[in-house]
């Protein structure tokens, strides 16, 4: 199925207003991740002055509405529940982006965070990591996993639960059984996040330079090919759309070069457990992203509560897809009158298709990109920091065949002129 821009809500953020504010805390980490951005234990950890710094930064040039606190593995950083009582008194939501290794046999580390103001969490879990006694698992062993994280936070209460995976050719297909899972669980699992990998090829068609001079690419994300950087947004959208009919998407974000790619892919589900009834359209996205900055002076994506009043329904008078949302579940009560006292959840799907780079050299980012993080009083792209931390600034990519400096020069008559375009005298 192809998508259609006409057809979703483009997310109205901009580097200045965003809903994201992303914080590294420490670069150390407790696995490894075969998709992660980072080196680890590089620096280390920040202190927590340093910390205070970017947070301030953070809500002063992004008017964030949460802090995703990252690292490396932030629930490491010793001074964690200092870092989140901070966000959390300057009227930011704390989301805490972890592995969840410090929170096995630790549900008192999980209250404790509560108590310091982190809505939830976001956990990253897939078959590519190095996690200590599960090495090896499949996406679907791993549910059992998963399924111990979502009840711990579900049985302390008042936090959210999303899970995370980096979406690669190998693991495509087990797509469907994450969703299915999610489906499954969604009064306790608020939401998916999907990364599409991506990695840099030094024995490719480009060389890499830094500031002007060539650089040996030494990043995390180096490869000796690219054969596993294809996979889109549309792609993971479609493979999830082949096995259910309920999902569909609502709101999207853009290229910063091609103008027909969609880096942020967003759906919003409704159900109750043990059945889906939908998805909301691109009318109640725009709604809530509007009527939030109109009563909070800030965009939205992370809701601490994943419960919707019946009455919300009524919003399928202005979207088509909760009319049809409406239509499931009402057919759905005939066949089952006790759902009128059962809740009805929302569980998000949030795709992300990383940087792209292009023929020319260029590289496509997320336009307005939600990931931007503090480097030297500076903000730049997340996924894409240590090159300032290896060299000094991003690295360019120059084509090989097409070597910057190399003498030839193009005759002004030789120029090519589109049809139409020549001066008239």
């Amino acid at each position: 199925m192809e998508l259609s821009k006409r057809n979703m809500y483009r997310f109205p953020w901009s580097g200045n207003d965003n809903p994201i504010g992303w914080l590294e805390v420490t670069d150390k980490c407790n696995t490894y991740c075969r998709g992660c951005y980072r080196i680890n234990g590089m620096q280390g950890h920040k202190t927590l002055e340093q910390i205070k710094e970017e947070v301030a930064l953070l809500a002063k040039w992004r008017n964030c509405d949460n802090i995703s606190i990252a690292g490396g593995e932030p629930l490491i950083h010793p001074d964690i529940m200092e870092i989140v009582a901070y966000i959390k008194s300057l009227k930011m939501k704390p989301l805490i982006l972890t592995n969840g290794i410090k929170l096995e046999n630790n549900r008192p580390m999980v209250e404790e965070l509560k108590r310091a103001g982190a809505i939830g969490f976001t956990f990253h879990i897939d078959s590519e990591q190095q996690r200590p006694h599960w090495k090896g698992k499949s996406e679907t062993e791993l549910f059992e996993l998963r399924q111990y994280y979502a009840d711990m936070v579900y049985d302390v209460g008042g936090m959210t639960a999303f899970f995370g995976m980096t979406v690669y050719p190998g693991n495509l297909d087990f797509v469907p059984e994450m969703v299915k899972w999610a489906n499954k669980n969604i009064d306790r699992v608020h939401g998916l996040v999907l990364i599409g990998f991506r990695n840099a090829v030094m024995e490719g068609d480009f060389d890499y330079y830094a500031q002007g001079r060539k650089v040996n690419l030494q990043t995390s994300y180096v490869a000796d090919s690219n054969e596993e950087s294809y996979l889109t947004s549309t792609d993971i959208y479609n493979k999830i759309r082949e096995h259910f009919p309920h999902y569909d998407t609502s709101a999207y974000m853009g290229g910063t070069n091609a103008h027909d790619k969609i880096t942020w892919l967003v759906s919003a589900q409704l159900g109750s457990r043990g059945q889906m009834y939908g998805s909301v359209g691109a009318k109640v996205m725009e709604l809530f992203q509007v009527f939030h900055h109109l009563q909070h002076g800030t965009y939205v994506i992370y809701s601490p509560s994943n419960k919707i009043p019946k009455i919300a329904m009524m919003l399928g008078l202005v979207d088509k897809g909760v009319r049809k949302t409406v239509s499931a579940w009402f057919q759905d009560f005939l066949r089952h009158p006790q759902r009128l006292f059962q809740p009805i959840y929302v569980q998000s799907i949030g795709i992300i298709q990383g940087p792209d780079l292009m023929e020319d050299g260029r590289v496509d980012m997320c336009e307005s990109c939600p990931d931007m993080t503090v480097w030297d009083g500076k903000l730049v792209h997340s996924c894409r920091m240590d090159e300032w931390r290896l060299y000094g600034s991003y690295v360019t990519a120059q084509p090989r065949d097409k070597a910057a400096g190399n003498g030839h020069v193009i005759e002004p008559d030789a120029i090519p002129v589109a049809e139409g375009t020549h001066s008239q005298n």
